[in-house]
């Protein structure tokens, strides 16, 4: 019998709008947004990263959320060896791995080690793929922005 060669790939998509917002002026025109008067149009692009499948950090079970807990200290979600990272700032303070708490707006930071390399609001999520092993980085790590611990979804794959 013949064997079946499996082959993990991510594929993502990311999409942005830059607007510019008008207030509303009496008799003249109502609030409005439209996209930035240089720019013109939404910004975009596709593509997808080989992986080996394993989930070397964060995680789903069987479909199932396993919530991170980030803390000041922060929790890790990639190393030198991760080819693809995906980041969701759940809305809700820590509570466990299955269940949220109580809404909050206080944001995560995201860290290639001790650099910080982005913040993230509630709901909003990143994807950081990385085709090639880095030589450089390595921790990916994620910490709560406020005073208190925020659960977030967040998957490596190796």
């Amino acid at each position: 019998m013949a064997s079946i060669t499996e082959t993990h790939t991510v594929e993502f998509a990311v999409s942005a709008t830059p607007k510019v917002s008008l207030a509303e002026t009496n008799g003249v025109t109502l609030a409005t947004a439209t996209l930035h008067e240089n720019i013109r149009k939404t910004l975009g692009g596709s593509g997808s990263v080989s992986t080996d499948g394993a989930i070397d950090f964060g995680g789903v079970t069987d479909g199932a959320t396993n919530y991170l807990q980030a803390t000041s200290s922060g929790v890790n979600v990639g190393d030198g060896d991760t080819r693809f990272i995906w980041i969701k700032h759940t809305g809700y303070l820590w509570s466990t791995s299955s269940v949220l708490s109580t809404a909050t707006t206080d944001k995560i930071t995201i860290y290639i080690d001790a650099e910080h390399i982005a913040s993230l609001g509630a709901g909003e999520s990143w994807v950081i793929p990385l085709p090639d092993t880095s030589s450089t980085a390595t921790n990916f790590i994620v910490k709560r922005g406020g005073s208190s611990d925020i659960a977030i979804e967040a998957i490596g794959l190796d």
